[in-house]
């Protein structure tokens, strides 16, 4: 059996042996991320990691976030009620954890709601859980929404044609950027190294086809080009990334010395803080930050005799 560091770095690259991979290893994955990093930290890398696996085998619709939040909780609670174990200690006393049919969560539940579609795709509180503030809001927020979304649009709410346009269509719940790249492996190193992406590869061996690149809220997708020789980029941006923090001098600084820097850092008119830097494929890509002191940046316009 791997030892804890080994199981740990496995599942992180997501190299571990899909084939042992069941409900036992779910089970540990969730207690090693909770021995490194509080609970919302340890969820979210449990979460691409799992995430990276399943992309890995083909079939990223696997991933149940329900199912990985509850348990995880579960975990988190047992853990806790055994004063810190060891995995062996931990597996003798967590039969109800381990049982491979999810009967610990199924009698939270019941079979229809982690059946759902619904509870796949967000996480669902048990009803026995204290949640009556966050049920309170979600349903305000919904009843909000929902009148917002019926609401005939009045003239001059929308502009040229968009005016009129149907307002309840269905809705997107992620949106990502994909990139046709000569090389993802790297394409994927560029961005993990400059923005700090988690990368999840398909297949889960070289040479990939594609790689998710993600880190909280944003995603990018980059793509084996058909044909590399005729990889074009177009010019102007094909991104636009917005940072916070207040460490856009910082990367500026950083990537300058390993990569090209198209358009140095400048003060725009709106009052961003922004650069330009071209990706290994010839993308350009804007970086953006909104600093509340920037005087040591150079105003865009500067110099610029057509104002």
């Amino acid at each position: 059996m791997l030892s804890d560091h080994e199981f740990l770095e496995h599942f992180d690259a997501g190299t571990l042996d899909l084939s042992g991979f069941g409900h036992e290893a779910h089970i540990r994955a969730a207690w090693l991320c909770l021995r490194h990093a509080p609970f919302r930290d340890a969820v979210g890398r449990l979460r691409r990691g799992l995430k990276r696996l399943a992309i890995s085998t083909g079939n990223p619709q696997r991933y149940h976030e329900t199912i990985t939040v509850a348990y995880t909780r579960l975990v988190q609670r047992q853990m806790r009620l055994l004063g810190d174990p060891s995995w062996e200690e931990f597996r003798r006393q967590s039969d109800d954890l381990l049982a491979p049919d999810l009967s610990a969560l199924r009698v939270l539940y019941g079979a229809e709601v982690l059946d759902s579609a619904e509870a796949r795709k967000r996480f669902i509180p048990p009803p026995a859980w204290n949640i009556e503030p966050v049920e309170r809001f979600l349903k305000e927020f919904a009843d909000y929404q929902e009148s917002l979304d019926a609401r005939q649009p009045d003239a001059g709410d929308t502009p040229g044609a968009w005016t009129g346009v149907e307002r309840r269509a269905a809705e997107p719940v992620c949106v990502t950027a994909v990139l046709a790249v000569a090389d993802v492996q790297r394409a994927a190193q560029f961005y993990a190294n400059a923005f700090g992406f988690d990368v999840a590869p398909f297949p889960q061996h070289p040479p990939y086809q594609f790689a998710l690149l993600s880190r909280g809220g944003a995603e990018l997708m980059v793509r084996a080009a058909a044909d590399p020789s005729t990889l074009r980029p177009s010019a102007g941006w094909a991104l636009y990334v917005r940072l916070s923090g207040g460490r856009i001098r910082e990367l500026h600084a950083r990537l300058s010395a390993t990569c090209h820097i198209s358009r140095p850092l400048q003060r725009m008119p709106y009052h961003d803080v922004e650069f330009e830097v071209r990706d290994p494929d010839g993308y350009i890509v804007v970086v953006s930050e909104w600093l509340d002191d920037a005087h040591d940046i150079p105003d865009a316009m500067e110099g610029d005799d057509t104002a």
